[in-house]
């Protein structure tokens, strides 16, 4: 059996880094080794170590970056991004698996959705992994309001 994270409650922490994306120089959010290794290909892992960071920003090519300056661009990673990829096939939420088509599928169809609520209910019973399934290392829920918001302003 697959081991989660210590507590779910430990997702929800945003763990800011001073260490500075190489390419835009935005600060990122802090990753622990279980998000890198659930992200990173066996090939690069050894290369970023333990200290890294995601680069929040979306408009930047860089995912993850060590103080070293060695990055983990777009496109190297194991899945798309939910910040870093378009498309309706990118997951918004890693540890139910609900996708930006997702949400289009329910707001087009009823003009609001229930994944929040799931999510939401899912956290509290902590049955969630954000920690180790986002490759944000840390809850979604953020990234799923920003595609609704996103999603509602394209079809209105």
């Amino acid at each position: 059996m697959e081991e989660r994270a210590p507590s779910h409650e430990s997702c929800c922490k945003i763990k800011t880094t001073t260490c500075p994306c190489p390419v835009c120089g935005n600060a990122g959010r802090k990753v622990t080794a279980l998000t890198l290794d659930q992200h990173v290909p066996q090939h690069l892992r050894a290369s970023i170590g333990e200290d890294a960071a995601f680069c929040l920003n979306p408009e930047c090519e860089v995912v993850y970056c060590n103080p070293q300056g060695f990055v983990i661009k777009r496109g190297e990673t194991l899945r798309l991004i939910t910040i870093k990829d378009a498309g309706d096939e990118v997951l918004v939420c890693y540890c139910f698996e609900h996708s930006r088509g997702d949400l289009r599928r329910d707001i087009v169809k009823t003009g609001t959705t229930d994944i929040p609520e799931r999510i939401r209910a899912q956290v509290k019973a902590g049955v969630c992994d954000c920690e180790r399934k986002n490759p944000q290392g840390a809850c979604c829920l953020g990234n799923v309001t920003a595609a609704i918001n996103e999603i509602k302003g394209e079809i209105s």
